[in-house]
């Protein structure tokens, strides 16, 4: 049977602190995929909080009506639907997430990656997920989301069974993740679980 093995050590409060975490369970998802590029642009059109028009670099390859993420320092937006592209400048609209910041902020389009991932969220025992760039992690049922998680750059993220804390995908049937992040480089993505598939 897998066991996963979580190892934390560090100073809190001038307290030295060190543990392992063990699970045991009979099945095991492991993703590790490279996240796209975010495109770098500048927020050229304000139309209000969640629409405006961005203004990209030549060969960005953001496509009309793709659904994009959108990440500016101090914020971001997910699930942003683009508009009709007409050559460099991009529109976009969403209410999910931040509030758009200022005309003329710089700002980030990101294209999401799709993973091909299910499980039952009552059946996870562990679960883990690294990003080394700020990015993001969406969790999806059959017809809406189950979990977003805000990734920050190279802290994991994870729970694991018997612990104070609930499970954050609980009553959860997940059939798919989205992912992204904010570099203008491809970053890399780890996505670990641990559940019992024999259930």
């Amino acid at each position: 049977m897998p066991t996963s093995r979580l190892s934390i050590a560090g100073d809190i409060g001038g307290a030295s602190i060190a543990a392992t975490i063990l699970r045991a369970a009979s099945g095991q998802i492991n993703h590790d995929v490279q996240l796209p590029a975010a495109k770098a642009g500048t927020l050229t059109t304000r139309v209000g909080p969640n629409e405006g028009t961005i203004t990209l670099s030549s060969g960005h390859g953001i496509a009309s009506e793709q659904i994009v993420d959108l990440y500016w320092d101090g914020g971001r937006k997910r699930n942003a639907v683009v508009g009709t592209v007409s050559g460099n400048d991009v529109p976009v609209i969403g209410d999910d997430g931040d509030a758009l910041p200022d005309q003329d902020t710089a700002i980030r389009v990101a294209p999401q990656l799709i993973i091909d991932t299910d499980f039952v969220g009552n059946l996870v025992e562990m679960i883990g997920a690294l990003c080394s760039r700020r990015g993001r992690l969406q969790f999806d049922e059959e017809s809406a989301q189950a979990l977003n998680v805000d990734l920050v750059a190279n802290e994991p993220w994870f729970w694991a069974s018997g612990g104070t804390a609930t499970n954050p995908l609980a009553d959860k049937v997940v059939v798919g993740c989205i992912a992204s992040q904010d570099h203008t480089v491809a970053t890399s993505l780890k996505l670990g679980v641990l559940y019992n598939s024999d259930q």
